[in-house]
């Protein structure tokens, strides 16, 4: 009895410490997501007692690609005029074979050909697709990819590959093609240094008749002139892959231009080059020009970039063989008044598109352009210089015409290039004295200056020697070549002076018809000042230079007009003889002479045989209306009597 109460007692201990242990690994269909590990001992690294559910693996269609050759290895290449066989094999998501699905192939090889017209096959019971591929007439050598796209249950699928067109080998050559002269400028031999090449990779291209590249063909080269020793490193070469076959020229001592030719060996088909030049590369201080588009825009009471308030500048440079200077020569501008860009390239023109970015495109050789804009600071006296410069050398007279600077020939000694502020005129701006301006080859205090040799002071004189690549020893990089112009920012207000009249009270005299005297109808001349408003009197149009003239009644001051500006004249008596409009030139012409303008007129009066006079009008004006490019409309009256 005692012995099964025992054993009662264990079965319940037992019972409540598995419960016990059920209830904290979450067992016991509680739903509870954890557990806990009752050893306190236990590893932590170890795994824990949590569960986790099975998941059912998902699957997708698939298609698998396959680029084969008639014998189903696998190629990467087809040669042109053969083919290859592109396989495309479908399954659904159980790897079972999908039949009768459209595939549709592509070629990044616009010109490939496929054995279906538009590239498309239906897949058999094997779930297979195959077409034929190869290239096309006027398919080049080079890298491709082909696709091939197909839907399975709505799923889209897609599978591409890598091929190449391979160069022919073994076809008949009978095309030669200029392919490239890099660089197409290079510097006399000796002459060369960093940026300026002495030798040129000139590239041909050997082609069948379908236009295909073929390899292993020889070609030959020749130059059509070996002038101060140029040369070619290879007289002729095989082609390689692509059918490309090159050679190099090195250049001589004498600037000339050279072609190559190209002839295919054992044939009469041959081809040249295109042109390369020898020259030094480097702008010479003689072949420097600067020139503005409008020198009188109508800048002085407008903003603006555009024409007529804002105009082109443009710089031309040139070797000492008067050769352009290389694509890319880098000019720098800097201006007394308004704004500028800061540089250009030459040969290289620059857009900037409406989001912002700038796309360079091949501009015109040894010249590039940059804006000038109308806005403030303004000059008192409506004038800008503006200066141009870039790294160069030095001109010298070449006496015994060896294509060298040899001592003791004569050389221009630059030095460091300022903005003369000061100048009225270009040669001002360039370093001339002229009735307008003295002293003009000289720095004022403030006046900006490039420092040439970097001692941080304007040096006027060069350094007494000759800075150029046409000497035994090279020196260029520490000179600047330049050049500078003055423009005018012309008010759009006029100023219009009558200086002359017959009876010299402003008012326009013509001939008077008198009853009983014989009549005679002189023609007569007005001349009117007509430019801008601009109060500067500048030195050559001060009176006291013209003493003894009787048009110089006063000092002139002024600007012209903006070019383009309309100057018309009427007038309600009398009649104008000749043109009544004229047109304000494209000037920057300090002196008054550009702005004077001469008026013939006669009488409108006429006289019977009896001397009598008829004359319905004997008091009238003359209007002078001027019209700028603008718009800006200002009319001026004079008296006219007869």
């Amino acid at each position: 009895m005692i012995l099964r109460w025992i054993d009662r007692l264990t079965y319940y201990a037992l019972a409540v410490l598995c419960a016990a242990v059920l209830a904290a690994c979450g067992g016991g269909g509680s739903g509870s997501s954890g557990c806990t590990t009752i050893d306190p001992t236990r590893d932590s690294s170890l795994p824990g007692c949590s569960t986790t559910n099975p998941t059912t693996p998902t699957t997708k269609p698939t298609l698998v690609m396959t680029l084969t050759n008639a014998s189903g290895a696998a190629v990467t290449t087809i040669a042109p005029g053969a083919t290859a066989t592109l396989s495309a094999v479908l399954k659904d998501a159980n790897n079972a074979a999908v039949p009768n699905i459209v595939v549709t192939f592509t070629s990044t090889d616009r010109n490939a050909v496929f054995s279906s017209a538009i590239g498309t096959a239906v897949t058999d019971g094997t779930g297979k697709a195959t077409v034929q591929i190869g290239p096309g007439a006027t398919s080049t050598a080079g890298g491709y990819v082909v696709s091939a796209n197909a839907t399975v249950a709505s799923t889209a699928l897609s599978a591409s590959a890598n091929y190449a067109i391979g160069a022919s080998t073994g076809a008949a050559a009978s095309q030669l093609t200029f392919v490239s002269a890099l660089p197409q400028n290079i510097a006399l031999k000796g002459t060369g240094g960093a940026g300026r090449q002495e030798s040129s990779t000139v590239t041909f291209k050997v082609l069948d008749a379908n236009g295909n590249p073929v390899v292993g063909q020889q070609v030959n080269f020749a130059l059509n002139t070996t002038v101060g020793g140029l040369t070619l490193t290879a007289a002729s070469a095989t082609s390689g892959t692509g059918g490309l076959a090159t050679t190099t020229v090195n250049s001589g001592t004498v600037n000339t231009p050279v072609r190559v030719t190209a002839t295919l060996a054992g044939s009469s088909t041959s081809t040249l080059s295109d042109q390369l030049v020898v020259s030094t590369g480097v702008p010479e201080q003689n072949s420097f020009s600067l020139s503005a588009a409008i020198k009188n825009v109508e800048g002085g009471q407008f903003n603006g970039c555009a024409a007529p308030t804002g105009t082109v500048i443009t710089a031309r440079l040139a070797d000492h063989f008067h050769n352009p200077a290389p694509d890319g020569t880098a000019v720098s501008f800097t201006a007394e008044g308004g704004s500028i860009d800061a540089s250009c390239l030459t040969g290289l023109t620059q857009t900037t598109l409406t989001d912002g970015s700038v796309v360079t495109q091949k501009g015109t050789p040894g010249e590039c352009t940059v804006r000038f804009c109308a806005g403030n600071p303004r000059p008192a006296d409506g004038r800008v210089t503006i200066l141009a410069y870039a790294l160069g050398e030095e001109s010298f007279v070449d006496t015994n015409g060896n294509n060298r600077y040899d001592a003791g020939e004569p050389f221009t000694d630059l030095g460091d290039p300022f903005r003369n502020d000061r100048a009225i005129s270009d040669a001002n701006a360039n370093g001339i004295d002229d009735a307008n301006a003295s002293g003009n080859a000289v720095r004022a205090s403030g006046e900006q200056y490039i420092d040439s040799n970097g001692n941080s002071s304007w040096d006027q004189t060069g350094n007494g020697t000759y800075n150029g690549v046409l000497q035994a020893t090279p020196s260029v990089g520490t000179v600047h070549v330049r050049g500078a112009l003055v423009m005018v920012l012309s008010n759009s207000t006029p100023a219009v002076s009558l200086l002359s009249s017959a009876t010299g009270t402003g008012t326009l005299a013509l001939s008077h018809c008198t009853n009983g005297i014989t009549f005679v109808n002189d023609t007569r001349s007005f001349s009117f000042a007509i430019r801008d408003n601009n109060p500067t009197v500048f030195a050559t149009n001060r009176m006291s230079l013209h003493s003894g003239d009787p048009l110089w009644l006063a000092d002139r001051p002024g600007n012209p007009l903006p070019a383009g500006t309309t100057i018309q004249f009427s007038s309600s008596n009398g009649a104008i003889l000749g043109g009544t409009t004229v047109t304000v030139q494209n000037t920057n012409a300090a002196d008054s002479s550009a702005w004077v303008y001469s008026i013939p007129m006669i009488s409108d009066a006429s006289q019977d045989a009896a001397l009598n006079c008829t004359n319905t009008i004997t008091s009238g004006a003359l209007t002078v209306t001027i019209t700028t490019p603008n718009g800006s409309v200002s009319r001026v009256n004079f008296p006219v009597t007869d």
